[in-house]
């Protein structure tokens, strides 16, 4: 054989295929059902024993389905099973779509704001670089929760259901992406032309773009909703008009909980708290093997964590 395929190469190839039965018996196979399908032990199947000493509760499953929302979802769960605990609710969700909504656009406001503040660099320095790659993500961590939570407040799910962009967020986020990296080079323009305050009057109108885009694609968060519920026990109960910021079956101090950003930066992030409190080398409060774990997905990983930022910090909701 050659450095370059030839067509006698190419055609032992094909004979050498044809010619074994087994090779035709899972073509046909894989070409009508899935390869993992074809190829399952159905021993391993019948031999394994599916019954468990220790049975969770049964709620329903929550489905970030095809979004990078798992840190919202993990967050919201958290609040959720103290929500029907207290309501006496055999199901109950807090509303991914409205935390969503709003963490979409303190992320338009954070790299805008990042914009003004890199403005004066050439649009091929590094940073400008990144932020321009990175405009429209759904990746987030604990942090980034407790402070969406606390400006925004919760809403039952009922009152902003899930919707197929909420569900399946890669279009758009290319639209967000789009406006965002136009909108940056409008605030590039007015930053050179007036400063600072002539790049924030340009935010606030690219602002108004995104909350719009938004709105479209998730639905308008409600400001008040009418709170009334029938619990397990078939009683009645209702709570009256509430707002986002008091929080539907979750009252006073939430639980102390670890954060441990080991696996990517974590950036102050303007319009959010800086919740990195603990001091480096200091001992946690709080054994991090009692705390669900978030590790960023795989996009997040390849970013090289700084050492400075490695360290846990104690946040409070």
């Amino acid at each position: 054989m050659d450095k370059t395929l030839a067509a006698g190469d190419l055609e032992l190839f094909r004979k050498d295929f044809a010619a074994s039965p087994s090779y035709r018996l899972a073509q046909n196979a894989v070409t009508r059902v899935t390869v993992d399908d074809v190829s399952i032990n159905r021993d391993v199947v019948n031999n394994t024993d599916h019954s468990l000493s220790i049975l969770l509760d049964d709620w329903k499953v929550t489905d970030q389905q095809r979004s990078g929302r798992c840190w919202l979802f993990a967050g919201l769960n958290l609040l959720r099973v103290g929500a029907m605990k207290k309501m006496g609710l055999k199901e109950f969700e807090f509303s991914q779509n409205y935390a969503m909504f709003w963490d979409k656009i303190e992320r338009a406001n954070y790299f805008l704001e990042a914009v003004i503040e890199t403005a004066d660099r050439d649009v091929d320095d590094r940073t400008v670089a990144h932020l321009l790659e990175a405009a429209a993500e759904d990746g987030g961590q604990w942090n980034m929760f407790v402070a969406i939570v606390n400006k925004h407040g919760l809403v039952p799910k009922a009152f902003m259901p899930e919707t197929q962009s909420s569900g399946d967020t890669g279009r758009m986020n290319s639209v967000l992406r789009s406006q965002l990296r136009q909108g940056a080079k409008a605030v590039r323009d007015a930053f050179s032309r007036d400063g600072v305050e002539a790049a924030r009057q340009e935010k606030g109108e690219i602002l108004k773009i995104i909350y719009r885009v938004l709105a479209i694609h998730l639905g308008t968060p409600p400001e008040r909703f009418d709170w009334q519920w029938t619990d397990k026990e078939r009683q009645f109960h209702r709570d009256g008009v509430l707002t986002p910021r008091v929080r539907v079956g979750v009252r006073g101090p939430a639980h102390r909980r670890l954060c441990l950003p080991g696996t990517r930066p974590t950036p102050v992030q303007p319009g959010r708290q800086d919740l990195h409190g603990a001091v480096p080398g200091q001992r946690p409060r709080r054994a991090a093997r009692d705390l669900p774990e978030r590790r960023g997905s795989p996009h997040e990983r390849r970013r090289g964590p700084r050492d400075a930022e490695r360290r846990a910090c104690l946040v409070r909701l």
